[in-house]
C-alpha cells in the first residue's frame, strides 16, 4: 500500500514534468523547489489562487496555468456521475460534492435540487464569500427551489480552514431552511459541510434533532433512508 509520503511524492514528480513540458525558460526542479519550500503539500499548492502563486515566485504565464488544473478536474469528476445522477443517498451526495470544491479557495455555498425521485435537476451557487465565511440568504434559495420545481433540496458549503465541526451559524442557516421550506411544500433532506474532501452531514452529526428533518416529508423513502450508515467522514 502506498504511504502518504509517497503520494506526495508522486505529484512533486508530476509537477516537475508538466513544468518540463511547458516550456525550457524555467528549470523544472527550481519550481519543485518553490513548491516544496513554500506549501505543506503539492495538493495545496495545486489549490492556491493564481495570484498566491505568483507571491510565492512561481511566474505569471505558469500560475495561471497551474491554477486552471483544480477546475478542470473539478469538472471531470462531475463528469463521471452523469449530467442527472441519482443522489438518494448521503453518501452520493457526498462524493458529488466533493467534486464541487476542488481547486476552492472561499467559503460557497450550494444549494442541489432534486426531483420526487431524488434526481439532480442541477447545483446552484448561492453565495460566495470569503476565506472564513460566506453570507447566507433565504430569498435567492426559496426563489430558485419554487422556479426549478425542486422537490428535495440539500444545502452545502465548505470550510476552507479545514474544520469539521458546524458552527452556531451553520445550524442557525439549517433551522431557518427547515422552517422557510414548509410552506412550499419541500423538503430539506441535509446540509452537508466539505473540509478538506472530507464530508460531514449536519444531519448525521443529530446537532438538530431528527423529527424537524422528517416533519416536511415522514413517508418519504428518501427522506427515511437519507443516512444510509455509511460513515461520511473519512
Amino acid at each position: 500500500m502506498m504511504g502518504s509520503d509517497d503520494k506526495r511524492e508522486r505529484v512533486y514528480q508530476a509537477i516537475e514534468r508538466v513544468q518540463a513540458s511547458m516550456h525550457k525558460r524555467v528549470p523544472p526542479d527550481e519550481v519543485v523547489n518553490i513548491v516544496r519550500n513554500r506549501y505543506p503539500s503539492p495538493v495545496q499548492f495545486l489549490e492556491s489562487s493564481r495570484i498566491a502563486m505568483m507571491q510565492a515566485g512561481i511566474a505569471r504565464l505558469d500560475a495561471f496555468y497551474y491554477s486552471m488544473i483544480p477546475h478542470l478536474a473539478s469538472t471531470c469528476m462531475s463528469q463521471v456521475h452523469g449530467v442527472r445522477p441519482m443522489l438518494d443517498s448521503v453518501t452520493k451526495m457526498a462524493e458529488y460534492l466533493r467534486a464541487l470544491y476542488i481547486g476552492a479557495h472561499e467559503e460557497c455555498f450550494y444549494l442541489v435540487l432534486l426531483n420526487n425521485n431524488g434526481r439532480l435537476i442541477r447545483s446552484y451557487l448561492l453565495q460566495r464569500g470569503g476565506v472564513d465565511s460566506a453570507p447566507f440568504y433565504l430569498r435567492p434559495l426559496l426563489y430558485t427551489t419554487i422556479r426549478d420545481g425542486a422537490k428535495y433540496i440539500v444545502l452545502s458549503h465548505n470550510h476552507t480552514r479545514g474544520t469539521l465541526r458546524p458552527s452556531k451559524e451553520d445550524l442557525m442557516c439549517t433551522l431557518r431552511t427547515l422552517n422557510a421550506v414548509v410552506p412550499i411544500q419541500v423538503s430539506l433532506l441535509d446540509h452537508i459541510i466539505i473540509a478538506k474532501q472530507r464530508a460531514v452531514s449536519i444531519r448525521e452529526t443529530g446537532l438538530i434533532p431528527d423529527v424537524l428533518w422528517t416533519a416536511s416529508a415522514p413517508k418519504s423513502r428518501i427522506m427515511r433512508e437519507w443516512l444510509d450508515g455509511d460513515l461520511l467522514v473519512d
